[in-house]
């Protein structure tokens, strides 16, 4: 009987696996790159420039042209494939948005796979799952023109085989980790944080190696920090515009509507639940209570992105009572994020670790909103890299609740609750 439960709970993580992926292809389908873009013409415009040239620009000609070019090579490949057999410009950038389709369908795949590392835990592995497969967020970058595409599958195998190889005190997968985590870094920048954590577990496997692995582990660290000190030397030639004498990271600024005058202590730790509620989004154009809140904002863009659904409320006159009841279901990930930074003195080193970088991730977006004092600049978007780090943190905090009984019985209310509300939400968006 017992054998029984444990199978029918894989079967029921795999399937969650499978839904992600059919929403994510029925999402493609309908809308292509045509909805919920980001700052998408200056992305086409570096792939247009890669294209046409197929040199690195100076980073101060073009909105997105400080990026690391990697995703621009790849995407202005298949943009030239597409035009050089006749396809016009719109057709070979819906052609692009199958790539952004191929990566969130292997982000999911290296997503479940990391937490199996990580966990033997059925629970765990389902929830974290539930998170990745099915927050509409998450979904829309499946059709998207953007790196965050590339970063998102690249973050997810690299951290995979960095704990992969951890766990072997790196005697295998030494060489795709450090090949993945490069890839990242040659994506976006802000991916730093995965860097930093193959080099944690590195400095770890050091402290916890024998005389037989101590060699072994020694070569990692130099092979690492020589590659590391090349990509870096190219980044930062990269961002760097010797006519203006300054370093370029991003071109960003304020933008109408959207500047935060003031970053007071209430704007970090107020949360507007109640408004972000009624009014079932978090539009970067919407309600001042929600969009000048740091944490209202993380959490409505967590769970729907930064977008209007007007229209869609319109056209599916129930739609916005189930964004309503996602976002309220949806505080169960919050309850788990809580009670994991409570319990975190539990976990293992690597788990500590993981956090770790889900804080560099934090604090990289804190000074580019300091910086660039705008609305859109606080978007969850901007954890991409950390979004499996997430899943992991709000399903083993959750754990940590169950031993409750009371509490056990809510969690999987909420859950299942929370899984029918989301596919009721893609059913109204996409028929």
């Amino acid at each position: 009987m017992f054998k029984a439960i444990k199978d029918q709970e894989i079967n029921f993580t795999l399937i969650l696996l499978i839904i992600g992926i059919i929403i994510r292809a029925f999402y493609q389908q309908k809308y292509n790159v045509m909805l919920f873009q980001h700052d998408w013409q200056g992305h086409v415009e570096m792939i247009k420039y890669f294209a046409n040239t197929w040199t690195i620009p100076l980073p101060g000609k073009g909105l997105e042209f400080p990026q690391q070019p990697l995703y621009y090579y790849l995407t202005a490949g298949i943009y030239s494939l597409s035009t050089s057999l006749g396809f016009n410009e719109a057709k070979s950038l819906e052609i692009i948005g199958y790539f952004s389709f191929f990566c969130s369908v292997f982000f999911l795949i290296y997503g479940y796979k990391f937490i199996a590392l990580l966990t033997k835990d059925r629970w765990v592995k389902t929830v974290a799952m539930l998170f990745l497969a099915l927050t509409p967020s998450l979904v829309y970058l499946s059709a998207r023109i953007n790196n965050d595409t590339l970063v998102m599958v690249l973050s997810a195998a690299s951290l995979y085989y960095i704990v992969k190889s951890y766990q072997s005190q790196f005697q295998n997968s030494f060489l795709m980790a450090l090949f993945l985590v490069t890839l990242l870094f040659l994506t976006k920048i802000s991916t730093a944080g995965i860097e930093l954590f193959l080099f944690a577990l590195l400095t770890l496997a050091y402290k916890e190696s024998n005389q037989n692995s101590l060699s072994l582990i020694k070569n990692r660290l130099y092979c690492f920090g020589l590659l590391g000190m090349f990509i870096m030397s190219f980044t930062l030639w990269r961002v760097y515009l010797p006519v203006d004498g300054v370093f370029h990271m991003v071109n960003s600024g304020r933008y109408p509507n959207q500047t935060l005058d003031t970053l007071s202590l209430n704007y970090f730790i107020g949360f507007h639940f109640l408004s972000l509620l009624q009014v079932g989004q978090s539009y970067v154009f919407g309600e001042d209570s929600i969009r000048h809140s740091f944490m209202t904002y993380q959490y409505g863009t967590m769970i729907f992105g930064e977008f209007d659904y007007a229209f869609f409320t319109k056209k599916t006159p129930w739609l916005k009572e189930v964004m309503q009841a996602v976002l309220l279901f949806g505080t169960v990930f919050i309850l788990g994020f809580l009670s994991y930074i409570i319990n975190i003195y539990k976990t293992s080193g690597v788990k500590k670790i993981l956090f770790f970088t889900l804080l560099i991730n934090f604090l990289l977006i804190l000074k580019f909103m300091t910086d660039f004092p705008s609305i859109c600049n606080t978007d969850f978007r901007y954890f991409v890299s950390s979004f499996l780090i997430f899943a992991f943190v709000f399903a083993e905090g959750l754990t940590q609740l169950r031993q409750f009984e009371v509490l056990r019985k809510i969690i999987n209310i909420f859950l299942v609750l929370l899984s029918i509300s989301e596919i009721l939400f893609f059913i109204g968006l996409i028929f």
